[in-house]
């Protein structure tokens, strides 16, 4: 049997187009938890529901469109940029066996990114809770394993004014922020 390149790049894009939907709709939940959360620790209470919805849609707009600080990728772009070199793979690829593992390449590219950014969508909702709380003044926090880099350790116990924290030095970053005084 042979290898259907027209059909497997149309499913690919209809995969895609799922996967990225699915993100996006995950990614305003995720978002709209974790700044719940953090609110009910900060305040005892809910978060005003209209604000709550302003907020998810700016910090989707600015996941999404915006080139991050971390990666340096525009999320939506890179998305495309990735399934049509997904695509050329496909394409150039000589055998069945090569233009799968193109296929697995594109995949764990695209769930590498997905990961990373849903990192940073849990990251920024907790930001966005403790700065719209009024919190003035945030700590660095590490976990104490031997997972921890460099750069985060030195940073571990210090103090930043809220507009002031240092963005992430990584991907994957494990460090949390709680309120200091």
């Amino acid at each position: 049997m042979d290898f259907d390149e027209v059909n497997v790049l149309k499913e690919s894009i209809k995969l895609y187009e799922k996967l990225y939907s699915d993100c996006k709709k995950e990614w305003r939940n995720l978002y709209a938890d974790r700044y719940i959360e953090m609110w009910l620790y900060l305040k005892g209470k809910k978060p005003d529901e209209d604000e709550l919805d302003e907020l998810v849609e700016m910090e989707m707009s600015r996941l999404l469109y915006e080139a991050h600080p971390v990666t340096k990728y525009i999320f939506d772009s890179e998305v495309l940029r990735k399934r049509d070199r997904m695509f050329e793979d496909i394409q150039a690829s000589p055998t069945k066996a090569q233009k799968q593992l193109a296929m697995e390449k594109g995949k764990r590219f695209l769930a590498q990114m997905t990961t990373w950014y849903t990192d940073f969508t849990s990251q920024d909702a907790e930001l966005d809770a403790l700065e719209n709380a009024g919190i003035k003044k945030v700590r660095w926090n590490i976990y104490g394993d031997d997972k921890v880099c460099q750069t985060c350790h030195d940073m571990d116990g210090r103090v930043y004014m809220i507009d002031k924290v240092p963005e992430r030095p990584h991907v994957r970053c494990r460090c949390y922020l709680t309120p200091a005084n």
